[in-house]
């Protein structure tokens, strides 16, 4: 197996996965519906101690000595067991404060950032409140329905899907009782739409109106699932592709990364990645993996179907009496992973109104072999819309998926197949739109909000100007794909 694999998941999970959390503006409006609930991803920065202090902090001088000294293998200067006992220490300094116990409690004292009651509790937080992002997203609803009616809800994300929808029925049960409604509306975001799923799943849709699922998690992700696996592959040019998207233009910073690449540091990287691929799983496992990711059932909610019991084996295969209490909390997961499907089809026959919105073309972190599917930057296309056929990145349907599909379900530019989604008639998708892309103030955030506040269940044919297949542009507006 691979003894990489503590580096690469230090890497995805604190990279692809994390979405910053900030925040902006408060309001006060005549609106007289539902209250609104902003359910966010998941937030790596929000996890913090008593004192304040972020629990995971990554930056280059953790992952300089990595860097060097693997050029150093790579010119015969130091043995590469060497580098790989560096990528394990680095790796456990790293995620080390995210370990839970063999009951799936956390083992270090630290709490998410949280915003208990609506957002005119909290005026500082919504003073500070930037454009991107949830942050944005909740900005939004502050304008639109006055932070009275604004709830944004945050959660340690470790923790079971049972716990964290049991915390979010209090947080909607909140916002009913300080507005007087029987309803709420739920933007959710990322991982936040397992959470929400997580919420139908134990207490049913009876409190919900609307439902728009931004980029969900509902599916999980393969970059999770391949890694409780295992099953890690590297590829350079994906690597590098990725990681020049990620600069921003910046000319040094692109520089840098010139200069390490000539120098051959990634070539070197993911040559010793996969050329170790059956070396020391079980030293790994025992060192970082199992107790820094295996016992956070927030991850194994984001594990899909394929691969979760096989993950299971992975990580605990051999030292079940270990962990029976967390193994028993693992199993009760399964089962709500297992019934997503199910769930979503009762809420939207009980009378909820959910809409999906999916974003594609954007690059996955390179470390699986499904790294080449089309996403959003962070999640698989695939899975935040509930199963359509995506063709990989920078590649079409092929003949045989074109000949098969209806003409109308297939988008203009010959990547996707809509009608082998669960939800066909009420799945969006934006190309060029990043990973939850409401900013505030922009088209797509428009376009959002109309799905929320629509008087009944929208379609992709309810409003012209937001057909089933649209594009983004550079600042985020949509408009129909020709």
């Amino acid at each position: 197996m691979k003894k990489i694999v503590s580096v690469v998941l230090a890497i995805v999970m604190v990279f692809s996965i994390t979405i910053p959390v900030f925040a902006q503006g408060q309001t006060t409006t005549n609106y007289d519906g539902n209250p609104v609930v902003i359910v966010r991803g998941i937030d790596f920065a929000g996890l913090t101690y008593e004192d304040g202090t972020k629990a995971l902090s990554v930056d280059l001088t953790t992952l300089f000595p990595l860097l060097m000294q693997s050029f150093m293998a790579r010119l015969e200067v130091i043995n590469e067991d060497i580098v790989m006992d560096t990528a394990m220490d680095v790796a456990y300094e790293i995620l080390s404060p995210l370990a839970c116990d063999n009951e799936g409690n956390s083992v270090e004292p630290i709490s998410m950032v949280q915003y208990p009651g609506s957002m005119a509790n909290h005026p500082e937080f919504v003073a500070s409140l930037t454009d991107g992002g949830e942050p944005g997203i909740v900005k939004t609803a502050v304008e639109r329905y006055g932070a009275e009616n604004t709830y944004y809800f945050t959660y340690d994300w470790r923790k079971t899907p049972a716990l964290l929808a049991e915390e979010l029925k209090g947080f909607i049960d909140t916002a009913k009782s300080d507005s007087g409604k029987d309803k709420v509306n739920i933007i959710c975001a990322s991982m936040g739409g397992m959470v929400t799923t997580a919420y139908m799943y134990y207490y049913g849709g009876d409190s919900l109106d609307s439902v728009v699922y931004l980029s969900g998690a509902q599916n999980g992700t393969y970059v999770c699932g391949e890694a409780l696996n295992g099953r890690i592959v590297f590829d350079t040019d994906i690597l590098l592709n990725l990681i020049y998207e990620s600069t921003d233009n910046n000319i040094f910073m692109k520089l840098f990364l010139s200069i390490f690449d000539s120098m051959g540091v990634f070539d070197t990287l993911t040559k010793i990645a996969n050329d170790i691929v059956a070396d020391s799983y079980d030293e790994v496992n025992d060192r970082v993996l199992r107790d820094c990711f295996g016992t956070l059932c927030g991850f194994w909610a984001l594990c899909p179907d394929e691969s979760f019991e096989g993950g299971v084996e992975t990580i605990f295969g051999g030292h079940e009496e270990e962990y029976p209490v967390l193994l028993e909390k693992i199993e009760e997961t399964k089962n709500f992973v297992f019934a997503t499907e199910e769930t979503l089809t009762a809420a939207k026959e009980n009378g909820v109104k959910i809409s999906f919105v999916s974003n594609y073309n954007g690059t996955l972190a390179p470390v699986h072999a499904k790294a080449n599917a089309n996403g959003d930057g962070v999640l698989e296309t695939e899975l935040t819309s509930n199963f359509a056929t995506v063709a990989p990145l920078r590649e079409i349907l092929t003949a045989d998926q074109l000949a098969s599909a209806p003409y109308a379900s297939v988008s203009p530019d010959k990547v996707i197949d809509a009608s082998t989604a669960w939800f066909p008639e009420t799945t969006w998708f934006v190309k060029d739109a990043p990973h939850v892309a409401a900013d505030y103030g922009t088209g797509f955030s428009e376009f959002t909000f109309t799905l929320l506040e629509s008087d009944v269940q929208p379609n992709v044919k309810t409003f012209s100007q937001y057909p089933q297949f649209m594009i983004a542009d550079e600042n985020l507006n949509v408009s129909p794909l020709k």
